[in-house]
Parts: structure tokens; sequence; C-alpha cells
């Protein structure tokens, strides 16, 4: 199971990502979801995931402050997929600076999200450190 956290301040938002990975393919679960960068990051502390999708523009703490964040905190483990409405190449390339993985622009297509989602948790199920964590 590739584990998930959806970060995003709009929660019809988080809940069509749920219900669309969960149903595209059963070995997708979000485990956790929040409404903020800080409650977010205070989730993520204490529970593990191997993907997190990342809304750029939340309150309290946004996108780009998690993902250094989570860079910081608990370094490579996790991917991180950010996304937002702007189409903006100098936002993409602070989110892909500030440690996602991958960058979204709204509307964008959930197939390939999915396919991200998939790529990006297999190789964070692989690495080294996370077979040790599930091996200890």
């Amino acid at each position: 199971m590739i584990r998930i956290l959806v970060a995003d301040d709009y929660l019809p938002f988080r809940q069509v990502l749920k219900d669309f990975l969960e149903t595209a393919n059963p070995r997708l679960k979000v485990v956790l979801q929040a409404s903020n960068g800080r409650d977010a990051l205070n989730l993520l502390e204490k529970n593990p995931v191997d993907v997190a999708l990342i809304d750029i523009r939340m309150p309290i703490m946004d996108g780009l402050e998690l993902c250094r964040r989570i860079r910081k905190v608990l370094g490579q483990d996790i991917g991180i997929i950010t996304y937002t409405g702007l189409n903006s190449p100098r936002l993409a390339a602070q989110a892909l600076q500030t440690g996602a993985d991958l960058h979204f622009v709204k509307p964008f297509e959930l197939y390939a999200l999915k396919g991200a989602v998939l790529k990006l948790g297999e190789s964070r199920k692989a690495s080294p450190v996370a077979a040790a964590v599930s091996a200890g």
C-alpha cells in the first residue's frame, strides 16, 4: 500500500483526490488529510506516509514552507507533489527548489497525478531507509 497525505485548505478538492486515487488503484490509500501546512507537518511527524500531495496556497503555513520543513525534518523519505491553480514558472521553480519532486498546475489530469503518485510511492518504498525501517 502507498500511504498518502493530502494537504489542501479546500475540503471538496481533498475529497475528490481521495476518492479518485483510492478508486483508481487499490494500492493507493489517503491516510492523512490537513487543511493547512502546520497541521500537515504535525500529522507527518507522528504518522508515516510515502507521498504528500500539497497545495501551494494554504493558510497558516503555505505549501512551500511545508515542503522546506518536510525536507528538513523528514529528509527524502517522503515523495512530494505540489500543485496550484497559478500557472507561474517562478512558483513551479520555487516548489522544486524547496523540496518538491514534482509540481502540477490545476486543472491537471487526475490519471497523470495517479501515475506520479504510484511512481514516487514505489521509489520511496524501495529506498534502503524505508526497507530498514520496515525490517526493524
